[in-house]
């Protein structure tokens, strides 16, 4: 005899009710399954490592900017994200400190220079992504997402503004930015909805100036 499966999903809470039938007489009555998922959320550990990725491809490649760009007005917009970023990674490094989590790479010492300028590709950037760690507080457990090799996708989107120049360089660098900025702006959105208090305050902190960033850097692509 056949067997009717009905499932009902209900995506805001994740719940999935299923119901089978069995017209076999064996089987007398109905029975129901009920299976409550909770969506994936991001954890404490994830957020940190991924801003930290973000954050430090923000500060290198405006650095990168401020030194190469042919318009003046990106050449602003690079020293403002020098200044911008450093001070939001320092936070975020204690954060991460805080919450025992090591993060996938770091500007060390070695990137700010004697001025107190940032070198754009120091040589003693740390990858840490193969080291363990914490899953996070406050609800938000288990192993964190992998941000991938963090050192490797900063160091080619440095090395690829470093081979360009004149107008090719300006395109390049408002393209990479337009993007990493919506790719921030939805990591950070979701970090603000976290259940770590700790996390969501440097969440909702940073939020406005990375849209205030992404509809600047908008305004210089002409869009």
């Amino acid at each position: 005899m056949k067997n009717h499966l009905y499932t009902i999903k209900t995506a805001a809470v994740g719940i999935v009710i299923s119901v089978i039938s069995f017209s076999d007489p064996a089987q007398a009555s109905l029975q129901h399954h009920i299976t409550i998922k909770q969506q994936d959320s991001l954890t404490t550990a994830g957020f940190l490592q991924q801003a930290s990725v973000l954050g430090t491809k923000a500060l290198l490649t405006g650095k990168l900017a401020f030194d190469n760009a042919t318009d003046k007005k990106i050449k602003s917009f690079g020293q403002m994200m020098v200044v911008s970023h450093t001070k939001a990674n320092e936070e975020l490094r204690a954060l991460a400190k805080l919450k025992k989590v090591d993060l996938p790479m770091s500007l060390p010492e070695g990137g700010q220079q004697p001025d107190g300028r940032i070198d754009s590709s120091p040589e003693n950037l740390r990858d840490t992504s193969r080291t363990k760690n914490a899953a996070g507080e406050a609800g938000n457990t288990g192993q964190s997402k992998k941000t991938g090799n963090g050192e490797a996708e900063v160091t080619n989107a440095t090395e690829k503004l470093k081979g360009l120049s004149g107008t090719a360089f300006d395109q390049v660098y408002i393209e990479m930015t337009v993007a990493d900025h919506q790719n921030a702006i939805a990591l950070f959105e979701k970090a603000s909805q976290s259940t770590d208090n700790a996390i969501k305050a440097y969440a909702n902190k940073y939020l406005p100036e990375l849209k205030k960033h992404l509809k600047q850097v908008n305004a210089l692509a002409g869009k």
